[in-house]
């Protein structure tokens, strides 16, 4: 009763019509993922699941044989576990935190637990837990933050886990101002720390064997950020993503004992996605690259590790794979896979045997065989920049399918991938082919193409998803009298922006948590409330009102003449429902009032199972009325309304 009543709040007064509920196909791919983590204990005898029941995640012990319960953690009702880690084979450790009250998402900060599964009860750690150190059970790293010459630092100190009241010892003082992060070797030693200042720049220090710090990068003067990322298992080198000012990020190795530096992968195209572990997890020894499906490189690929490796991308053909645990001896690893059309599975890995066992899939109610592929593409923008994205295409071929352009979010510091997508799953199973693109801002293709997308917000980067969109019809792959755009938080923004831009090319819009005057991003939400966040601003919108006014869907709601579909959540910190209020009002007034949906208690994107429901169902509701099959848009000469 409470959550039916917790709706008609939510869209109370927003929604004409009556209430709309969604299928089982749209029920089922917006379920959570029934098994979350799994890890196996060093000495390989238990296996650590996190795993939902009910409304929240759990951790499980099992024995690895034979699956039967050995203890269990419940952080609590409607809790969220970040990370599940091994300290030795006795004991876990478990970072957890929950929601509070209505929220649909946690609010209550996060816990460290100490499980020893001998015990009943877990213990309660410092929430500054930072690492472990190899062979040394009884130990764990924290930070504190502490006064050096009236200014705040980092230490990083060895903490007794059985005398839990201790500061402990400290190891090292980050000589960086501020919030500093470390990278420990295998010994627990300190190599390398970072912090970034306020106004975004980004410090990296080095240890050297005097025993002091030495500066290794700072972006100020550089203009490139390096992020340590790994330590060799013979501690000697450290593995750096570095940036470069032109072309694509790499994988340097750092000579921690001269100082020198070596690039161990590089790719033309693409910048390094992902590294790829040693099958202990002790150090990395590869990495992936785009821009389509995946590929993995090695620093070596005669090595022992890369050649297995190897042999278990050719044993899971189809997916991608992970080794995201390993036993001490590296005999036993549990592996993560997934694909375009398969959310995810684990199997236990026997390397003496070399046969692999499937232990869960993350979403057993769904079957990978009855999901969509993906394809990727390439194509020149307008003014002939190489760009990439993905294309899913419904199960029914026989004739052109409605398209929906899907833009992501950010828009800088994300990407669209091949992976599997839970929307782009939803919609392509309702009839409609996705088309995503990696326009120019995105990540993963170097510096200088995430800078061209800077000041862009409403110009180049909405005119590299128009000529995706001109791509996929001139290649007679869908419908072009059928094509809606949707997004959410900046593609929320270039979806409204299409559909004032493009008139006749869109013949609906729908934005979820979106931008939608970008002058007010200097005075609404939290971005402007920091000095990194005006920073921001600065450099990827700009300052000139004129210009930012010419790029609001609010001051362009006259030309927004296609249906239009809005949803926002009223917690909204990141983008204040105010922009979705504000371009309701502004469509009315122009005579072409919007499909609009308030979610109480969401913040920036819809979280909450009813919501998602309810939203998603309108959403297919609104797009079947209007380039859906029975919306003969060319028929009529333009799109139909719509209101659920």
């Amino acid at each position: 009763m409470f959550a039916v009543m917790w709706l008609g709040l939510a869209l109370g007064g927003s929604v004409q019509g009556n209430a709309v509920v969604a299928d089982e196909v749209t029920k089922g791919l917006l379920r959570r993922a029934q098994y979350e983590q799994v890890q196996i204990s060093p000495d390989g005898a238990l296996l650590a699941i996190a795993h939902r029941e009910d409304d929240s995640t759990r951790v499980t012990v099992v024995d690895r044989k034979t699956l039967a319960p050995v203890s269990q953690v419940n952080p609590g009702d409607r809790a969220e576990v970040q990370a599940v880690r091994w300290i030795g084979s006795d004991q876990l450790l478990i970072s957890a935190n929950r929601a509070s009250g209505s929220y649909a998402m946690p609010v209550v900060m996060p816990q460290l637990y100490l499980l020893n599964i001998h015990e009943t009860h877990p213990k309660l750690l410092p929430d500054t837990y930072v690492g472990t150190i190899e062979g040394d059970d009884k130990h764990v790293l924290v930070e504190e933050s502490t006064l050096v010459g009236g200014k705040w630092h980092t230490d990083l100190r060895k903490l007794d886990i059985t005398h839990l009241t201790g500061r402990g010892e400290s190891v090292a003082v980050s000589p960086l101002e501020g919030a500093a992060e470390f990278l420990i070797d295998h010994a627990g030693q300190p190599r390398l720390t970072w912090a970034v200042d306020e106004e975004g720049e980004e410090k990296l220090d080095v240890w050297r064997a005097d025993g002091t710090w030495a500066s290794l990068n700072e972006s100020k003067t550089s203009h490139i950020y390096i992020a340590p990322v790994g330590i060799s298992r013979d501690n000697r080198y450290a593995y750096l993503l570095s940036e470069r000012a032109h072309g694509t990020n790499v994988v340097e190795r750092y000579d921690l004992t001269d100082g020198s530096r070596q690039v161990m992968l590089s790719d033309p195209t693409s910048d390094p996605l992902s590294l790829v572990a040693s099958m202990d997890q002790q150090e990395p020894i590869g990495a992936t690259f785009g821009p389509g499906r995946p590929v993995q490189h090695f620093f070596d690929p005669k090595q022992d590790d890369s050649r297995w490796r190897m042999a278990l991308n050719a044993a899971f053909p189809d997916s991608a794979e992970t080794v995201v645990s390993a036993s001490a001896d590296g005999n036993l690893l549990v592996i993560a896979t997934g694909s375009d059309h398969d959310p995810g599975a684990f199997y236990l890995f026997d390397k003496t045997t070399r046969k692999a066992q499937l232990l869960f899939r993350s979403h057993p109610w769904i079957d990978p065989a009855k999901q969509l592929t993906t394809t990727d593409f390439a194509f020149k923008a307008r003014d002939g920049l190489p760009l990439s994205g993905f294309l899913t295409l419904p199960a029914d071929g026989s004739s052109l399918p409605p398209l929906v352009v899907m833009v992501h979010g950010g828009p800088y510091y994300t990407r669209d991938d091949w992976g599997y997508d839970r929307d782009v799953q939803l919609l392509a199973q309702h009839g409609y082919a996705v088309l995503r693109v990696n326009f120019r801002g995105s990540s993963g293709f170097g510096l200088e193409f995430q800078e061209r997308g800077y000041r862009q917000w409403g110009g180049a980067m909405q005119d590299d998803v128009t000529d995706a969109t001109h791509w996929a019809i001139d290649n007679h792959l869908v419908d072009g009298r059928r094509v809606c755009i949707f997004g959410g938080s900046y593609g929320g923004y270039a979806a409204l922006m299409g559909a004032a831009r493009e008139p006749a090319l869109y013949r609906c819009a729908i934005g979820e948590a979106g931008v939608y005057d970008l002058g007010k991003m200097y005075s609404w939400g939290d971005t402007h409330r920091y000095h990194y966040g005006i920073e921001y601003l600065h450099r990827v919108i700009g300052t000139d009102k004129a210009e930012l006014a010419s790029r609001s869907p609010v001051q362009m709601a006259s030309m927004i003449t296609v249906p239009v579909m809005l949803a926002h959540g009223t917690a909204d910190g990141r983008v204040p429902i105010e922009h979705a209020r504000a371009l309701r009002d502004a469509l009315k007034k122009a005579g072409h009032p919007a499909v609009y949906l308030e979610y109480p208690y969401e913040g920036h994107g819809i979280m909450g199972e009813a919501h998602m429901e309810d939203f998603y169902a309108r959403m297919l509701q609104f797009l079947d009325a209007n380039i859906g099959p029975e919306a003969h848009v060319a028929a009529v000469g333009g799109a139909k309304g719509a209101t659920p």
